[in-house]
């Protein structure tokens, strides 16, 4: 059996965290959903109607910071809660939220497509927000070139694991 099927199976909450992160930043930014898929052999997804450069980056990216707030919430209900059932619950949610906070290789790749859309105008004042924000939009695509390299690695989504338990530890 397939390493990565495996673990998707396993840790399926995380591709549900992970996609309710793309449905919140829609709902929160007015962009109107097509489909959602939440979870199956091959992940989840979310086509939403296409949107502003800025707000499709802001979609394909917050999977990444809303799977790690869950987590973190998830660590705080562990540490005040005794009772072993909702212990175990969380520390499985936490950890499959980790493990699927990488935003997708189509997440990435959406976010070069609308860093280039946004780019490709040509009207002055979109020229010079172009080179105002130059700096962050260097930022987000090394960001997004980290996330596409990392998206298949399981050593990455570990090492998160690793660090989440650890703040157990200390």
């Amino acid at each position: 059996m397939d390493i990565n099927l495996f673990l998707s199976t396993i840790l399926f909450p995380g591709i549900i965290f992970h996609e309710l992160g793309h449905v919140i930043a829609c709902l929160f930014l007015g962009v109107p959903i097509e489909k959602i898929k939440w979870c199956g052999k091959d992940g989840g997804y979310v086509i939403h109607k296409d949107s502003k450069p800025y707000k499709n980056i802001i979609i394909a990216l917050i999977p990444f910071i809303f799977n790690i707030f869950i987590s973190l919430i998830l660590a705080r209900i562990y540490l005040l809660n005794t009772d072993i059932i909702i212990r175990i619950i969380c520390v499985w949610f936490a950890i499959s939220a980790l493990f699927f906070c990488v935003p997708s290789s189509q997440d990435a790749q959406n976010v070069f497509n609308a860093l280039k859309e946004n780019y490709s105008k040509t009207n002055i004042l979109q020229i010079l927000l172009n080179i105002i924000f130059l700096p962050l939009t260097i930022i987000i695509l090394i960001i997004s070139f980290f996330f596409k390299i990392i998206h298949n690695s399981l050593y990455f989504r570990i090492i998160l694991i690793l660090i989440w338990l650890f703040l157990f530890i200390i």
